[in-house]
């Protein structure tokens, strides 16, 4: 399989220089050639084989043969909202999310959260979610949305055609089963300190799951991808 490379806009058939980020990777890390294959991506499920026609030193030329356009995954979309853990975490935790196909990330700004989410700049954050989708094959990048409070992400919720779950010590052990009209399923993850009794209850209120993680307290990254695994299962059984 040729090594993949992300371009930004939509793909389209003939002549197309790779940034200069991509420009780089291919030039000076791979040591890449005139007449290389490679396969390219755009994020929105465009993916075509091109051939380096030109090598410069701050610019790639490729031919962009037929574009193949790939649907997204069948089933609800998987929204993830999670407190935001320390260090570069958050950015492991991202990169599990994609591999994992998470359709979008909510960094949520929570009463114990110990990390302002607004300290992670997003266009870095991108960067992670494209080098995933390049490792992992997938076609679509991760959406990571704008860091929000704990009350507006309730808000922006509810009443759409949604399951929600958020994880809890002391929630139920098994998932209920979205319907078969459901179009996203949606999981809340708490902080180190995990959520406040008040936030859990008004969770419940706005028709949350409370689900337990089982019998040990896990990191906010580690329940993240405890929460996008059990959504894969959910959804595989629906």
């Amino acid at each position: 399989m040729a090594e993949r490379y992300y371009v930004s806009e939509p793909l389209c058939s003939g002549d197309l220089v790779l940034d200069e980020s991509e420009t780089h990777h291919f030039a000076h890390v791979r040591r890449g050639k005139v007449g290389d294959s490679i396969e390219l991506f755009d994020g929105f499920g465009g993916t075509a084989t091109a051939e380096v026609t030109k090598l410069k030193r701050r610019h790639v030329t490729v031919q962009v043969s037929e574009v193949v356009k790939h649907e997204k995954p069948d089933g609800p979309e998987l929204i993830l909202a999670t407190a935001v853990p320390k260090g570069d975490r958050f950015r492991w935790l991202i990169e599990k999310a994609t591999e994992l196909g998470v359709s979008r990330l909510i960094p949520l700004l929570t009463e114990r959260s110990v990390v302002d989410p607004r300290q992670h700049k997003l266009d870095k954050l991108r960067q992670t979610v494209i080098a995933a989708c390049k490792q992992c094959g997938r076609d679509y990048l991760m959406e990571i949305d704008e860091p929000t409070s704990w009350d507006a992400f309730l808000e922006n919720t509810e009443g759409n055609a949604s399951a929600r779950y958020l994880l809890h010590p002391g929630g139920d052990t098994q998932i209920q089963q979205s319907g078969s009209t459901t179009t996203q399923l949606i999981f809340a993850i708490g902080p180190e300190g995990g959520f406040t009794d008040e936030e859990v209850n008004i969770a419940k209120d706005r028709e949350f799951q409370i689900l337990s993680a089982g019998n040990t307290i896990l990191r906010t990254e580690t329940a993240a991808i405890y929460a996008a695994a059990l959504a894969q299962v959910a959804t595989s059984i629906r």
